[in-house]
């Protein structure tokens, strides 16, 4: 991933801990890719979030 001011995090899940500490449960980073498109990053917490599965989206015609 690029320097930490290229990116942008977006938090899903958060959840706090025993001691009332505030954590990321879940979350992605994006930052563009200089050969084209945009580099996604999943965080996550395992005791949160079990498993992540990435489905790519069968894009089609918008007029045809």
């Amino acid at each position: 991933m690029p320097e930490s001011s290229d990116i942008q995090r977006v938090e899903l899940i958060n959840y706090k801990n025993d001691a009332g500490k505030e954590l990321l449960g879940l979350g992605i980073e994006l930052s563009d890719d200089p050969d084209g498109g945009i580099k996604v990053r999943v965080l996550m917490d395992p005791q949160v979030v079990s498993g992540v599965t990435v489905t790519p989206l069968q894009q089609s015609s918008c007029c045809g």
